[in-house]
């Protein structure tokens, strides 16, 4: 089983479909979102309409509570809140309701899927918990792995019997162990903090234990050109670029 993960595509539909369009070449089963499919974006709507063509499952991120919860909305930073305001707008009533439906928390084939740390918060940072909660967390967790985003930064968690490890992922493929536990946080689709502007997502395959960092290409130009056309904060164009 070959399982895509997709994270913080934030309304960068062009992004996603080139990300997508490698998916087509990995030969992967199934395709999950991690949440913060919108925010910070210009094109909202379109990257709905494109996880519900494919039926991706997705998470909660706090970026669908923002655009769905008035309480919520106002625990965000100005510029944040003006960008979740403007992409309200831009989303059809039928797309609120379908984000609305999402869970905190996905559990298939003995691997967990949250937005920001597990057991199911889509809010708390992994830099805000320490190593002693993630290691109780982690000797906690049922399940084998827990594959996060939210940060927008590439990092393996590993438990290796009370032995907590902490690296940062690149391009390539990793081996992981069927004795250990892993919190994979990864990276963002629409919009990386991690030093590389290329849309980065992972593929999981069950039978060989392996992890796939794939990181791509796309046309950023044009989606800073939308950002700029939108009227949404400048800040959101120069993080890409």
């Amino acid at each position: 089983m070959k399982t895509a993960i997709l994270s913080d595509i934030h309304g960068n539909a062009t992004a996603l479909d080139a990300v997508l369009k490698d998916v087509d070449q990995q030969a992967c089963d199934q395709i999950i979102s991690l949440g913060d499919n919108i925010g910070y974006g210009p094109e909202p709507e379109n990257v709905i309409h494109m996880l519900q063509a494919r039926n991706i499952p997705s998470v909660t991120g706090n970026h669908e509570l923002g655009a769905t919860r008035p309480d919520f909305l106002l625990l965000f930073n100005p510029v944040a809140r003006t960008s979740i305001e403007m992409t309200i707008s831009m989303l059809s009533a039928a797309s609120l309701a379908w984000i609305r439906r999402f869970p905190n928390v996905l559990i298939k084939d003995n691997l967990r899927f949250v937005h920001g740390f597990p057991p199911e918060s889509p809010t708390k940072y992994l830099f805000e918990v320490s190593d002693a909660e993630i290691r109780q967390t982690m000797m906690q967790m049922k399940e084998f792995c827990c594959f996060i985003g939210h940060t927008h930064d590439l990092e393996m968690i590993v438990l290796d019997n009370d032995r907590l490890i902490r690296r940062p992922l690149l391009q390539g493929v990793y081996l992981l162990s069927p004795e250990n536990k892993y919190i994979i946080n990864a990276g963002s689709v629409g919009q990386p903090r991690d030093g590389n502007c290329q849309a980065k997502y992972v593929v999981w395959d069950s039978e060989k234990y392996e992890l796939t960092l794939r990181f791509i290409t796309y046309n950023i130009a044009d989606t800073v050109k939308k950002i700029y056309k939108a009227g949404l904060p400048e800040q959101h164009a120069l993080r890409i670029m």
